[in-house]
């Protein structure tokens, strides 16, 4: 490895932790139609509190996609996330409910790997792969470690992570996939988006490119391409036993996807791996 590669190379990853949230009107575009994971969230925190009242934790709650669905459901919900651009887009729709709802909403700057919670919640929530820009194990167990000791005994901390495919993790990175032809959200620039990627085996970081090139209504090229980084981190179903185990969580539920269907055979054919844990 040359010197300062490896410096360049976390650099990077970490860009890739931030990069794509920061247009928080353009990231809620793009996933508006990701319903899947709100719904089964919400199922699970109706669950939860009919045996246990309590609040719950959104952790990595970005705009507010699955926040604004659990205030609205009545719960009492503490939202962290550590980009000031998705935070003021959550406080923003928040400021749009009815006053109860509100005052049962706390929005909180925070990382992941260091927070602390006064009050001890009963449900912990970690939504849309957000503990894959945990890019290291290390990362892992510290936000581990702070979510168990911001629950109640026996609190259950909830998250999914999307599946390492071997196929797709080994698509030709010089190839642009995904080409779509779209308008931005809020200053209506034409734009085409297509995206890339290149996957370090060896320290499992999927480093995504999300390419936005300028066209006019002809097609034609209409300014420079922006490139948007995005960084993943593989956690296969062993790793993340083995990680919960070691920080004091038990698995009760790991699913192939947020119809609840259980993680049977290959994991790679599952649509998602969506965990389901309680402090012990």
């Amino acid at each position: 490895m040359k010197k300062g590669s490896g410096a360049r190379s976390l650099s990077a990853a970490e860009a890739g932790c931030r990069e794509h949230f920061a247009d928080a009107a353009l990231y809620d575009y793009e996933y508006r139609r990701r319903r899947a994971d709100v719904n089964f969230y919400r199922r699970l925190a109706r669950n939860r509190m009919e045996f246990a009242a309590g609040s719950v934790l959104d952790l990595a709650c970005g705009s507010g996609r699955l926040l604004l669905p659990l205030l609205r459901d009545g719960h009492q919900v503490i939202a962290l996330d550590r980009s000031p651009e998705m935070l003021s887009a959550a406080a923003r729709r928040v400021r749009r409910l009815a006053g109860p709802r509100r005052r049962r909403c706390c929005l909180v700057r925070a990382d992941l790997r260091a927070f602390a919670i006064r009050r001890p919640a009963t449900l912990a929530v970690s939504a849309f792969h957000s503990v894959q820009h945990l890019l290291t194990e290390e990362d892992f167990l510290r936000f581990l470690a702070c979510t168990r000791a911001s629950l109640a005994k026996g609190g259950w901390l909830a998250f999914d992570v999307l599946p390492p495919d071997p196929a797709w993790l080994g698509r030709d990175p010089r190839r642009r996939w995904g080409r779509t032809i779209f308008h931005h959200p809020t200053t209506k620039q034409r734009l085409i988006y297509s995206t890339n990627h290149d996957y370090d085996k060896a320290t499992r970081l999927l480093h995504i490119r999300l390419h936005y090139q300028p066209v006019d209504e002809a097609g034609r090229l209409a300014g420079p391409e922006r490139t948007v980084r995005l960084c993943h981190r593989q956690y296969p179903p062993d790793d993340v036993a083995r990680l919960l185990a070691l920080a004091g969580f038990r698995l009760l539920e790991v699913f192939a996807g947020f119809d609840g269907r259980p993680l049977l055979g290959d994991p790679g054919a599952a649509d998602e791996h969506v965990y389901v844990t309680v402090a012990v």
